[in-house]
């Protein structure tokens, strides 16, 4: 292994870094109104209409 690369010990956490969770965030939902619900079917029918 070249000199410039150190190797931390396996098992150890990196001192800089911050404790990584286990499982992701909690998932969040949002209620939309019938306007943005249209609204948003409209923009996927028309990013689904683009010729690629």
């Amino acid at each position: 292994m070249p000199e410039h690369v150190s190797r931390w010990p396996e098992g150890h956490p990196l001192p800089a870094l911050p404790r990584q969770r286990q499982t992701g965030p909690r998932s969040e939902s949002v209620e939309l109104t019938p306007e943005e619900r249209n609204a948003f079917a409209e923009l996927a029918r028309q990013l689904g209409d683009r010729s690629v």
